[in-house]
């Protein structure tokens, strides 16, 4: 089979992990970036705001151009917001087949509007594509629902996974030890949706917490914790998973504004053997076997009681995170797996 993939191709844990999970089935994969068609201030803004314009035009254009060369069975549009229902049809005529993946919510800002500014005109395109896809596939089931009521023809979930090559136990040096260890970490950005909140909770109670996730981390969000939590920066390649190795107990975080129950760090950090202790919901757990597999809280005051008992049962703690270890690689959460089980559906083998 023949694959291309269409997208950014600007953080590794998008296109190029899924990609490379696909070649690890078999698939002969040809990637298309996007993000070369907007170059400098002007390109920016055409990236933010999918007007018709040069940038637009041009990369369709090299889409089609690309996929005739190429004449691939498949491809895959990964969170494309630039790419034209004309295209899609294009493709079709080239007996081409064209498959949707979204791991954010296009559907949020007609859902709650709590978005950014930008992407209230995001999905301009990609709604209308919507229709023409022969395959959609969503990060969470409410966008499933939302999808086939906007005319989609199909719509199914594609869980996120972790990188087996990155997100795995780390021992750390003697110099990690310095900069990483901590009770509790957690890794990944901010939302205005009170998570700023539950770290004053932790810190209030007296444990030591460590944050990874750059500059939306300002003394604004935290007020008079932010010098407390310096230096705050963002853990990237090997260092994220360093980060994980680092903490006696890992968080999880759901977005709010995408109306997560889960997220891609629902598998990274077990598949890194630490324990989880996430927000609790009906899908976190099903996934999750509750203080087996996996820790969860619903409050402020649940999460600083569970991070407690985690703390003070070591053997508790290590058999939790190794369960979670097991459970993650058990029911294929891993890039490889969740490639494999994508392809036999696309292929009418299984359903996911």
């Amino acid at each position: 089979m023949k694959m291309m993939v269409v997208g950014a191709w600007r953080w590794y844990q998008y296109e190029a992990a899924f990609a490379r999970g696909l070649e690890a089935n078999g698939v002969v994969v040809n990637g298309f970036s996007t993000s070369h068609f907007f170059a400098g201030w002007l390109g920016r803004l055409q990236s933010a705001l999918p007007l018709p314009g040069w940038a637009l035009f041009r990369l369709n254009a090299d889409l089609i151009r690309q996929a005739k060369k190429e004449r691939p069975d498949w491809i895959l549009f990964w969170r494309t917001t630039h790419v034209l229902p004309s295209t899609i049809r294009r493709l079709r005529s080239l007996g081409i087949q064209s498959i949707s993946y979204n791991n954010d919510d296009p559907f949020g800002p007609k859902a709650h509007g709590k978005v950014p500014w930008h992407h209230h005109w995001l999905w301009f395109w990609y709604l209308r594509c919507l229709p023409h896809y022969d395959r959609n596939y969503f990060f969470r089931k409410v966008n499933c629902r939302e999808a086939l009521e906007h005319g989609a023809r199909h719509a199914e979930v594609l869980m996120p996974y972790f990188i087996p090559w990155r997100d795995r136990p780390v021992q750390l040096s003697s110099e990690d030890q310095l900069r990483f260890e901590t009770d509790i970490v957690f890794a990944g950005h901010y939302e205005p949706d009170g998570r700023e909140q539950s770290v004053r909770a932790l810190m209030e109670a007296g444990f030591k917490v460590k944050i990874w996730g750059g500059d939306y981390w300002s003394r604004e969000v935290l007020g008079d914790l932010y010098e407390r939590l310096q230096p705050i920066q963002e853990a990237v390649g090997d260092d994220y998973a360093r980060a994980l190795s680092g903490a006696t107990i890992c968080l999880a975080f759901l977005s709010k504004r995408n109306r997560d129950t889960y997220t891609r760090r629902c598998f990274e950090i077990p598949a890194c053997g630490r324990v989880m202790l996430a927000e609790r919901t009906d899908d976190l757990l099903r996934l999750f076997k509750e203080d087996e597999e996996a820790c969860f809280f619903s409050t402020n005051e649940e999460l600083v009681e569970r991070a407690r008992w985690l703390l003070a049962n070591p053997d508790v703690r290590e058999r939790i995170a190794q369960a979670g270890l097991k459970r993650v690689w058990d029911d294929g959460h891993d890039v490889r797996s969740r490639a494999r089980q994508f392809l036999d559906v696309i292929s009418g083998r299984a359903n996911l």
